[in-house]
């Protein structure tokens, strides 16, 4: 099994993380992305655009959750941090679907083929 564990990793390693192709996709397309909804993201709650994902996804969540039961209210954090814990959280189809939520008429896309498709 360790044998099989090493083999998996060392085929993520040529395949995925130092693939010119990845990283070609990463430069022109993932990072562009990923600074305009940060970018977004941090403007909704510094001008508390509370119909913003980062609040009706994230904020509200966090806010409700058994984990903040006395705590002060999430969006009492640190902007920048709340943000990057929102992205954290992100799977890959959550960030591409709601950069294209916040971003329609972006010539920026990632397709991707669904789990059923």
């Amino acid at each position: 099994h360790f044998e099989a564990l090493r083999q998996a990793k060392s085929d993520n390693y040529e395949k995925i993380y130092k693939s010119k192709e990845v990283e070609a996709e990463l430069s022109l397309t993932v990072k562009p992305m990923m600074k305009e909804v940060y970018e977004r993201l941090l403007s909704d709650i510094e001008n508390n655009n509370t119909a913003s994902p980062v609040f009706t996804h994230h904020i509200d969540f966090v806010n409700s959750s058994v984990y903040r039961n006395g705590l002060a209210p999430y969006e009492n954090e640190e902007p920048n941090r709340i943000v990057t814990d929102y992205i954290a959280s992100m799977t890959d189809d959550y960030f591409i679907d709601l950069y294209a939520h916040l971003f329609p008429e972006s010539d920026l896309k990632i397709t991707y083929k669904g789990y059923f498709d």
